[in-house]
C-alpha cells in the first residue's frame, strides 16, 4: 500500500509572485495517467484533496482519499488503474453536487460494480435528518443543517455499500491539498503578474 500511495501522489513545484512553493497532490491525475499509460490531455488534479493515514488490518492495508473533481468522471480511469495494479481494490463513493445523488462503486482488476443510488434511496436519510432537527421534510430540504446531516448519513451508508463493511468513518481533519479557493487566488495572482509583464 505504501508503494501505491507514493506512486499515485505527485509533487508540484510552482512559482507565484516570486515565491516558490512545493505541494504534494495525494491523488494526482498526472500520476494516474502515467501508471495506466493513458493517452490524451491529462485533466487538472482534483481540488480539496485529503489523504488519511494508512491503516493495516492483518494482511490488508487501507487508505482513504477525499477530493473534488468538478465535472471529471472517475469511472473509466479507476477501471484502468485497477487493471494496471491488480493488487489494488477501490471503493468509490461519489456525490453529484448538481442533483444531490450519491453513487457507490467497487473497482477490482479492471471491473466496476455499483450504481447511482437515486431519489428513493436518499429520501429516508432526509426524513431522519428532519426528525432529528424537529422540522418538516419540506423545511429540511431548505435547511443547511439538515442538508449537512442528511449528506453525512448518506455518505456513511454509501461507504457501507461500496466497501461491503459495516464501519463508520471519521471524515474530519486531515491536511487539505489544492484548496479550491487557494487555487483560484493563485490563478488570479498569476493573471495579474502576467498582465503587469505585458503592460511593462
Amino acid at each position: 500500500m505504501t508503494s501505491f500511495v507514493d506512486r499515485i501522489a505527485f509533487v508540484v513545484t510552482r512559482r507565484v509572485a516570486g515565491i516558490t512553493t512545493r505541494e504534494v497532490a495525494p491523488f494526482s491525475f498526472q500520476s494516474l495517467y502515467a501508471l495506466t499509460k493513458q493517452k490524451g490531455e491529462v485533466p487538472f488534479d482534483p481540488y480539496d484533496m485529503v489523504r488519511w493515514p494508512i491503516i493495516r488490518r492483518e494482511r490488508t492495508a487501507y487508505v482513504r482519499y477525499r477530493f473534488h473533481t468538478r465535472s471529471f468522471e472517475m469511472f473509466d480511469p479507476l477501471k484502468k488503474l485497477t487493471r494496471a495494479l491488480t493488487d489494488v481494490r477501490i471503493a468509490l463513493v461519489t456525490h453529484c453536487l448538481d442533483d444531490g445523488d450519491f453513487g457507490a462503486y467497487t473497482f477490482e482488476k479492471g471491473h466496476m460494480k455499483g450504481k447511482w443510488l437515486g431519489d428513493d434511496w436518499r429520501t429516508p436519510f432526509w426524513e431522519r435528518a428532519a426528525r432529528e432537527l424537529k422540522m418538516t421534510l419540506d423545511e429540511a430540504y431548505d435547511d443547511d443543517d439538515a442538508e449537512m446531516r442528511a449528506e453525512s448519513l448518506m455518505t456513511d451508508e454509501a461507504m457501507r455499500i461500496a466497501t461491503g463493511a459495516d464501519r463508520r468513518y471519521d471524515w474530519s481533519g486531515g491536511l487539505v491539498s489544492r484548496d479550491l479557493w487557494d487555487e483560484r487566488a493563485a490563478m488570479m495572482r498569476n493573471l495579474a503578474a502576467a498582465m503587469k509583464d505585458v503592460n511593462e
